[in-house]
């Protein structure tokens, strides 16, 4: 009798994680083209540089330049609220406006690793960096990418399409 109430509640337990994982995935696959953006930081500490630091290495699809970010998101796609694209004075760059919890981790960092990168990725791949040269306190962050000016335009609606769809999901 034990054996088959472990049994039920096994079973129940894998139904409901499937269902459960299912229903996330589900927003996401009704877009043509999901982007989902995700700000990862260079780390500096102990080992930087070193060859067994932790964090995962990355290149830029153009320049080739490679870096080494922290697994873990500065900022992930659930405290991104809005993404533009913007015209500054050295070309076309992506503007993205966080959330208040996003904007204070972004400040920390920009504070505290003044020099270290921080690199756009979409969807795992690495497509923009920037250096911090400075505090950056209003919850907006902008980077230059390694795009064309027409697959910036798309990617814009792609990332904006998929933070709606995230956010209704979450």
């Amino acid at each position: 009798m034990k054996y088959r109430t472990t049994l039920f509640f096994l079973i129940l337990a894998v139904l409901s994680s499937a269902f459960l994982t299912g229903c996330r995935e589900e927003g996401l696959s009704e877009l043509e083209n999901p982007a989902v953006p995700r700000l990862l930081l260079e780390p500096r500490g102990l080992n930087y540089g070193s060859p067994g630091s932790t964090g995962k290495q990355v290149r830029l699809p153009v320049s080739g330049s490679e870096y080494t970010v922290s697994s873990t998101p500065l900022v992930d796609e659930f405290e991104i609220l809005n993404v533009e694209l913007v015209k500054v004075d050295l070309g076309m760059a992506l503007m993205f406006q966080l959330s208040d919890k996003a904007a204070r981790a972004l400040y920390r960092a920009s504070v505290s690793s003044i020099g270290s990168v921080v690199v756009l990725m979409i969807n795992g791949n690495a497509i923009g960096a920037r250096r911090l040269d400075g505090a950056i306190s209003d919850g907006n962050y902008f980077t230059f990418v390694e795009l064309s000016p027409e697959d910036m335009e798309q990617l814009v609606l792609d990332i904006k399409a998929t933070i709606v769809q995230l956010q209704k999901s979450k």
